[in-house]
């Protein structure tokens, strides 16, 4: 039975369909190939980034209730501003109390060393008075032997004698024990001037500490405390967001980094400010850990319901600070991060310092301590 001419049609829209459907999917490979090849293999992608900084925390350095707040949330604050103040009358008196403890024992070793003068006469004498002893002893031998003296007066002269050494050795020992007070030369090496010292410098330190001052510049992100709230050094009262320096974390699937190495070019886009600002940075280093490890509850694989999951890796990525700066960012802001593999010589699983971990420091109270020391030379100066 032969085909009919509308079976015939059929069969021929058919096949003309199925060959555009595979000339489709031919079309869709070789483009998805080309894209592959030419790009595709050359990028790795991840919206999971999110923009990271040092977060500095404020804590008191002393015990004390809240006087007077200077600054507000949201507010840019220098190094060195002061953000509060504390109740500093009993650091006053500690401190006044410290500087007359120096004083006095200043003074104390200065009275040492005039008694050590008094005792190095007093030697002199006590040697005279034994020397003249021992030379009228040996005179009234001979006239004991002639029967001019009694013998009497011969034994009150040996006792005599025997007085005046006594007297010589134990302004020899008053001499040796003001010497063990007075064995360094320099009066500010003395043990209980050192003491005294000590204590000035403590208690100067604690006054200043009641001026709580903003250790790096920045934007004040937090404020936890109120006027007459007592603080302690354990409790954060101030956290500070420096505004320079600001990074990106970027959360890669496992599978991804293999051809991710440090420095190689980044490109990113915020969605704060969208496709319009690209940000540029470069690959600073690779977590030596998955972000699952270093959770609060780190996942039981050796449990019997285990399901693999690919795991994410951060990976640290710095910024452009002068497009920073033109387009500022917050801490946690969301990005998305297209990393270019084409530069492959950098290294793997390594991690380089960055400048704002270098330069963050707390020392805040440096110059106190010179202060200090100025005053406590000027103290010992004044009571010498």
């Amino acid at each position: 039975m032969s085909e009919t001419p509308e079976l015939l049609n059929n069969q021929k829209k058919r096949n003309n369909i199925l060959l555009l459907l595979a000339l489709f999917f031919l079309i869709c490979g070789g483009g998805y190939a080309y894209y592959y090849y030419t790009y595709g293999q050359f990028y790795e992608s991840t919206d999971n980034a999110y923009v990271g900084q040092n977060i500095v925390y404020v804590t008191p350095q002393t015990t004390g209730n809240v006087d007077a707040i200077y600054v507000s949330e949201m507010q840019n604050v220098k190094a060195g501003d002061k953000l509060a103040q504390l109740d500093s009358r009993d650091a006053e008196l500690a401190f006044s109390s410290a500087k007359m403890a120096l004083a006095q024992s200043v003074r104390q070793i200065k009275q040492t060393q005039m008694l050590k003068d008094e005792a190095k006469n007093a030697i002199s004498v006590a040697q005279v008075n034994l020397d003249k002893t021992k030379a009228d002893l040996e005179r009234n031998k001979f006239l004991l032997s002639k029967g001019a003296i009694t013998g009497e007066r011969f034994q009150n002269l040996e006792f005599a004698k025997d007085s005046a050494d006594a007297n010589l050795q134990m302004a020899n020992k008053k001499l040796l024990s003001l010497d063990a007070l007075l064995k360094d030369k320099d009066i500010s090496k003395n043990p209980e001037v050192q003491n005294a010292i000590l204590r000035v410098q403590k208690t100067y330190l604690d006054l200043k500490r009641c001026d709580i001052v903003a250790p790096v510049s920045g934007m004040i992100a937090k404020k936890n405390i109120s006027l007459g709230e007592s603080v302690t050094p354990n409790a954060t009262i101030f956290s500070i967001v420096p505004q320079q320096d600001f990074w990106v974390d970027a959360n890669f699937k496992e599978t991804q980094l293999q051809h991710i190495r440090i420095d190689q070019n980044v490109e990113l886009v915020s969605d704060l400010y969208g496709s319009d600002m690209i940000f540029h940075g470069k690959i600073e280093g690779i977590s030596a850990g998955t972000g699952a490890v270093f959770s609060l509850l780190p996942a039981q694989n050796a449990s019997g319901n285990w399901i693999k999951i690919v795991q994410r890796v951060p990976v640290r990525i710095t910024l452009d600070p002068k497009e920073v700066k033109s387009h500022p960012l917050q801490v946690g802001n969301s990005m998305s991060v297209t990393v270019n593999l084409h530069k492959q010589n950098g290294g793997f699983l390594k991690r380089v310092a960055s400048k704002d971990e270098n330069n963050l420091n707390y020392k805040l109270y440096d110059n106190s301590d010179n202060e200090a020391k100025a005053l406590v030379k000027e103290i010992i100066e004044q009571n010498l």
